[in-house]
């Protein structure tokens, strides 16, 4: 066993994450799921936070940089990347931060106890004993309010994936290299999309996950499909292995999927079926829609009982929610929601001017009591929507606010984030206030290294230009060097006013000091004539590019592929 444990980390040290921030796994996220589902959890400023499986710190590091106060671990297999994320952390200044290189299993109460455990992508990718050593930490660990996060793949949506990932295998799993591994393995599904027959299983089986084996960044395939562990499970087989240690279900990180009226006519079967079972109806839920991975909250087994999974309208009215909303088509009745997929439905008076507080505040989050107190005579109402929002998947909420500034004369980052922007040899990924990864293109990078407060937008538009005169940006249209002076300038401060909304858009900026002042309730900005709620699933319309761009010489970077679904762990959308 230890011979294959040690064969796991020299996979991870060969092919590297890039190690990122998950905001389903934040402790501020798992604090305001246990308030939602009638739980209190540990403060989040002193927290003591684990992860099993930290890779390079990235999920880590922000949580640290914004709670100073909080102690955080982590410990991964792979001395690469934890000597990375120990580079990150000594060049940021941290002292909350320890990134330990070990073996879980290996694990022992002389770590103390924990309020937050988090195990993102390493339960079904490493043997029996480090997926039982996983649950025993969780259940030996965690403070008695604490939460523990677990993510996994799950049945019955594997088992069709278990054939794409053995045919992978098959041809590419003997092979040298990393490289020539995937290589090989890509071709066995090209080979198997082309000759199967068009009406057969397997050409439908192949067809689903074509596009992700096509496109997926090469870590995500190495180490989803490729990986010498992969062992899915049924979530109920899942919680009765943690309740075999001292734990029992608290809910999913995304709560949306818990919630049987999201299932359309097949609602009212599901909770006759259930009979009030919460686990049994996400299983019989899982089956329905072929779920393939997830991210579940646990707790110790004496708090079981406190859990109520009907929502109480007076703990929705304790929390502070965000979302960004776009309408549809020039209908002021339909938004679509611009962090996820869904539309939402707005109609009324109240509703459409929550939409329209929500819009103004972000990427702050706006109390859902000021909402109830800037329409009284309508508190029901909007208290309903909020609740709709939140179950309907389509706003961020949090027990505690979120605040972020808007780009002022003088825009300012934290001093961590500038200091990581410019960091070219760490695997460790940007991140912004919503514990989210963000992906600066060259330009914004350049800029944001310089977010200091001191600097006024016109003097970052010189930096720019200047950056351009020495080479160290290349100014293009339609693919060719822009020369002339006046042009440079002119498109210098339109990128730059370009780069620095974007910046403030994605929550990058220093969060104000006045945190979580909400903002007035905005007026709607049409008539309403009925209740509003959550629709159907559209995809996000995508920006026009700008004529001109400024990019790194010699070459700009391309941007790891990512699946158009991604499924099953460490997607390039999830941390490592």
């Amino acid at each position: 066993m230890t011979n294959l444990i040690e064969r796991i980390g020299n996979t991870y040290d060969e092919v590297p994450y890039t190690s990122h921030a998950f905001r389903l796994s934040a402790p501020e996220h798992l604090a305001s799921v246990a308030h939602l589902f009638g739980l209190d959890a540990p403060a989040i400023e002193h927290a003591r936070v684990l992860e099993l499986g930290c890779a390079s710190g990235g999920n880590l590091i922000p949580f640290a940089i914004r709670h100073p106060q909080a102690q955080v671990v982590g410990i991964d297999l792979s001395p690469v990347q934890i000597e990375a994320g120990r580079r990150a952390v000594d060049a940021m200044g941290l002292q909350n931060v320890r990134l330990l290189q070990g073996n879980i299993a290996d694990l022992d109460a002389s770590l103390g106890t924990f309020d937050y455990i988090v195990c993102h992508g390493v339960y079904s990718w490493v043997p029996d004993e480090v997926r039982e050593a996983t649950l025993r930490i969780c259940g030996a660990l965690l403070s008695p309010d604490g939460i523990a996060y677990v993510s996994y793949n799950t049945y019955p949506g594997w088992k069709t994936k278990e054939v794409v990932r053995d045919a992978m295998l098959l041809r590419g799993g003997a092979r040298a290299s990393a490289g020539e591994r995937l290589a090989y393995a890509r071709g066995m599904i090209e080979f198997l999309h082309e000759m199967a027959p068009s009406d057969s299983l397997l050409a439908k089986v192949i067809e689903n996950d074509l596009q992700t084996v096509r496109e997926g960044a090469d870590h995500y395939l190495a180490h989803e499909y490729l990986e010498l562990c992969n062992a899915p499970c049924y979530f109920r087989d899942f919680v009765g292995a943690a309740r075999a240690h001292g734990l029992d279900y608290l809910g999913e990180a995304a709560v949306a999927a818990m919630f049987a009226s999201n299932y359309g006519n097949a609602a009212e079967p599901l909770r006759n079926e259930c009979g009030g079972d919460q686990v049994a109806l996400e299983q019989l839920i899982d089956f329905l829609c072929n779920r393939t991975f997830r991210q579940t909250l646990l707790v110790r087994a004496e708090r079981a009982d406190a859990i109520r999974y009907r929502l109480d309208g007076n703990r929705i009215a304790q929390l502070h929610i965000a979302g960004r909303y776009r309408s549809v088509d020039g209908d002021d009745t339909q938004w679509r929601y611009l962090d996820g997929e869904q539309t939402v439905r707005a109609t009324t008076e109240p509703t459409l001017r929550t939409i329209a507080a929500l819009n103004a505040a972000w990427p702050a989050t706006v109390s859902v009591q000021a909402l109830l107190d800037a329409q009284p005579e309508e508190a029901d109402r909007v208290l309903g929507f909020v609740n709709a929002l939140i179950v309907g998947n389509a706003v961020m909420f949090r027990r505690e606010p979120v605040s972020a500034t808007a780009s002022t004369e003088r825009p300012e980052a934290r001093a961590e984030v500038r200091t990581l922007a410019g960091l070219a040899d760490v695997p460790v990924a940007l991140f912004n206030e919503w514990h989210n990864a963000v992906w600066p293109d060259t330009l914004q990078r350049f800029l944001l290294q310089r977010l200091d407060g001191q600097r006024d937008v016109t003097q970052l538009a010189d930096a720019v230009v200047a950056a351009i005169g020495e080479g160290v940006l290349t100014l293009l249209r339609n693919d060719q060097q822009v020369d002339a002076a006046d042009d440079i300038a002119a498109s210098a401060r339109a990128l730059t006013a370009s780069a620095l909304h974007w910046i403030e858009a994605n929550a990058l900026l220093m969060p104000a000091g006045s945190a979580g002042t909400p903002p007035k309730v905005a007026k709607a900005p049409s008539k309403a004539k009925a209740e509003g709620t959550p629709a159907a699933k559209p995809k996000t319309a995508k920006s026009p590019k700008p004529a001109a761009s400024a990019d790194a010489k010699p070459a700009k970077p391309a941007k790891p592929a990512k699946p158009a679904k991604p499924a099953g762990r460490k997607s390039p959308a999830r941390p490592k």
